[in-house]
C-alpha cells in the first residue's frame, strides 16, 4: 500500500520504489562494501513528514529507523557533530569540544591558551587536533580493509568537510571562498575572466585533492554565483538579515547551468561517485541549515516571492537531491553494496525570546565575545550577557542556545563565581561550572522567567548530566548556562544545546538486505562508527565512546 501511494509522486520518488522493491530478492547478505552517510544539516525529525521528504520518508520504512535517536552530546553543533560521526568519539576526546577552542597545549602555534573559532580553523589545524588526539576515524579504517579504495567528503560549507577529512581522507570538496573578477584576477588566470557571467562574484569546488573533471572547464557547471547583492531580499528583511544569503551557496538559483546549494552537493557527490572508486562518502547537504538560520528553523512556513529561501521549499528541495545520488547509485550497480546511513548533525530551537542584537549582519557578534586568534575580533554584545560580564573576570563567551564562557581567572572559586552570576543571565533555567573532567551544577532556577516547562525538566533531568559533561575538557569552557527552550541569543533558528529541541536528529539505516526496525534504542551519533564497522565486517580496534547496534540482516 505504501508503494502504490508513493507511485503518484514524482518520476524521481517512482524510480526509488523501484529500486527499494528489489530489496528482498536475496536470502544470504554479504556484507555492504561502501558506506555512504547523509547529513542534512539541522533537519529535525519531523520535517520528513511536514515538507514532503518522500525519499527519507522511504528509507525510513524501509530500513531501520531509530525514532529515539539524539545527537548525545553537547554542544550540537555543525563543527562538532561531523567528527563525531565518524570517529566515534565524544567531543571531550576528539580535540576540540566546541564551536570555540582554548588551545592549552599550543597545538596550532600561536600559544599557549590562544582562543580559537573552530568553524575558521584551516584543514591543517584540523589534522593537527585529530593527530593529537590520536583516535583512529571510519576513513582509517575503510583503508585498512579496502587498499586503495578512496573515501570522499563533499558539501557547501569548509569546516564540516575539513573536519571530517582530517587528516586522512582521499579527497574532499568543498566551496570556495569568494572570489570576485576583477582585472587583476583576469590577469592572473583569464580562463576566469568570463565567470564574470555569474555575477562577478563566484565559488567553485575547493579543497584536498579535487579532481580536475570538477574544476575543468573553468566556469563551468561547478562554479556558482556568490554576489553579496543577490541575496534573495535576505539582507533587508528580519530576520534573515542577521545571516543573510550571498548568492546561490545555499540555494539553487535560477540558473540551470550552475545550480548552487544542495543540487551542487548532489552533482558534485554523483560526479565522483561514477569517476572513482570509493569504500566510504559523506554528503553534507546544508540548505536546511542556512534558511533555518535565517527564518527561524521549524517557525519558518513561508513560501511564495524567494521561496527557496525558505524551509519549506528548501527542505523538499534537498531531499530531491537525495533521491537523485539514489538514483545514481542504481545506475552505477553501486546500490546493492551500500549501507546507507541518514542523520543530521543537530536539531534547531526558534527563539520566540530573541536576547540577540537583531541588526543586518549581526550573527557574529551575537554569537561570540572576546579576541580570537583567527577571526573577529568580537566587541559588540548584547546587553542581555551584563549580569556575567560584570565579574569582569570573563575571557571569551559564546552563545547560541546555551551560553558558554572561557575566564581569565579560571581558579575554582572564579568558576563557582561565574556560574552564580549566569544564574541572572535572561533565560537561564541551569549554571554548571567545569570541575575537570565533569561538570558542577551551581543552580537550577526557578524564577518567573526561567523555569522550565515539566517536559524539559524531564528531558534534563535524564539527559542534562550526560550531554554537559561529554564537553568537559581543558579546552572547553569553565562555565555553562543552560537556556530554556524557545530562548536564543545567536540567531532566531539555532542550536548548540542539550535542550531536546536541538538534539533530536533523524537516524535511518538502510541496505538492500536489512529487515526494517523501528527500534525503541536510542542511537546517538557517536554510536554511528562502531554500527557501521560491524555492519561491515570490520574490526574496531579503538575501543572510543560509541557502541554498536546490531543490525537485522537477511
Amino acid at each position: 500500500m505504501l508503494f502504490r501511494a508513493m507511485l503518484k509522486k514524482t518520476l524521481l520518488i517512482s524510480v526509488a520504489i523501484a529500486w527499494l522493491g528489489s530489496a528482498f530478492a536475496a536470502d544470504v547478505h554479504p556484507k555492504p562494501k561502501r558506506v555512504l552517510i547523509v547529513v542534512f544539516d539541522q533537519m529535525r525529525p519531523e520535517y520528513a513528514q511536514k515538507f514532503d521528504m518522500s525519499n527519507v520518508q522511504l528509507l525510513q520504512a524501509e530500513g531501520v529507523n531509530f525514532k529515539n535517536a539524539y545527537l548525545g552530546h553537547m554542544p550540537s553543533e555543525t563543527v562538532i557533530s561531523h567528527n563525531v560521526m565518524v570517529s566515534g568519539v565524544l567531543p571531550k576526546h576528539m580535540g576540540w569540544v566546541d564551536e570555540v577552542y582554548r588551545d592549552t597545549d599550543n597545538v596550532l602555534g600561536k600559544g599557549a591558551d590562544a582562543i580559537w573559532i573552530t568553524g575558521e580553523l584551516k584543514p591543517g589545524e584540523f589534522d593537527a587536533l585529530v593527530t593529537k588526539a590520536a583516535y583512529p576515524k571510519l576513513v582509517d579504517y575503510l583503508h585498512q580493509s579496502q587498499p586503495g579504495r578512496k573515501f570522499i567528503v563533499v558539501g557547501e560549507k569548509s569546516y564540516p568537510v575539513d573536519s571530517i577529512a582530517a587528516p586522512n581522507a582521499d579527497i574532499a570538496v568543498k566551496m570556495s571562498g569568494r572570489t570576485k573578477v576583477s582585472q587583476t584576477m583576469a590577469a592572473k588566470d583569464p580562463h576566469e575572466a568570463s565567470c564574470d557571467n555569474l555575477g562577478g562574484q563566484f565559488r567553485r569546488p575547493d579543497g584536498k585533492n579535487v579532481p580536475s573533471y570538477l574544476t575543468e572547464p573553468r566556469c563551468g557547471r561547478f562554479y556558482v554565483n556568490s554576489d553579496k547583492s543577490n541575496a534573495y531580499g535576505t539582507d533587508t528583511a528580519s530576520p534573515s538579515w542577521l545571516y543573510p544569503l550571498d548568492g546561490n551557496r545555499y540555494v539553487p538559483g535560477n540558473d540551470l547551468a550552475h545550480l548552487g546549494g544542495d543540487a551542487w552537493v548532489a552533482d558534485t557527490a554523483m560526479e565522483m561517485m561514477e569517476k572513482e572508486d570509493w569504500s566510504g562518502m559523506l554528503i553534507t547537504f546544508g540548505s536546511i541549515d542556512k534558511a533555518g538560520h535565517m527564518w527561524g528553523a521549524s517557525h519558518d512556513s513561508k513560501t511564495g516571492q524567494s521561496e527557496q529561501t525558505h524551509l519549506p521549499f528548501i527542505a523538499h528541495y534537498a531531499d530531491e537531491q537525495f533521491g537523485r545520488v539514489l538514483s545514481k547509485l542504481k545506475e552505477l550497480h553501486q546500490l546493492d553494496e551500500t549501507l546507507i546511513v541518514i542523520t543530521s548533525d543537530h536539531g534547531s530551537t526558534y527563539a520566540e525570546k530573541f536576547f540577540g542584537v537583531d541588526a543586518a549582519d549581526a550573527s557574529d557578534d551575537n554569537w561570540y565575545h572576546g579576541k580570537a586568534a583567527n577571526a573577529g575580533p568580537f566587541e559588540k554584545r548584547s546587553a542581555a550577557l551584563d549580569p556575567l560580564y560584570s565579574t569582569n573576570n570573563i575571557r571569551f563567551s559564546y552563545q547560541s542556545t546555551a551560553i558558554e564562557a572561557w575566564l581569565v581567572d579560571a581558579s575554582v572559586e572564579k568558576r563557582r563565581e561565574a556560574a552564580i552570576a549566569m544564574r541572572s543571565v535572561p533565560g537561564v533555567v541551569a549554571s554548571y561550572w567545569r570541575d575537570g573532567s565533569k561538570y558542577v551544577l551551581d543552580t537550577a532556577n526557578k524564577g518567573t522567567d526561567s523555569v522550565m516547562s515539566a517536559a524539559e525538566e524531564e528531558w534534563w533531568g535524564k539527559h542534562g548530566q550526560e550531554l554537559v559533561d561529554t564537553m568537559a575538557a581543558d579546552s572547553g569552557p569553565e562555565v555553562i548556562g543552560w537556556l530554556k527552550d524557545g530562548v536564543g541569543y545567536g540567531v532566531y533558528g539555532d542550536h548548540g544545546s542539550g535542550k531536546e529541541s536541538d538534539q533530536r536528529v533523524p537516524m535511518v539505516i538502510w541496505s538492500k538486505y536489512i529487515n526494517s526496525e523501528q527500534p525503541i534504542y536510542a542511537l546517538r551519533t557517536v554510536d554511528i562508527l562502531p554500527t557501521v564497522l560491524q555492519a561491515m565486517g570490520i574490526q574496531q580496534a579503538h575501543p572510543g565512546d560509541g557502541k554498536p547496534y546490531l543490525l537485522n540482516f537477511h
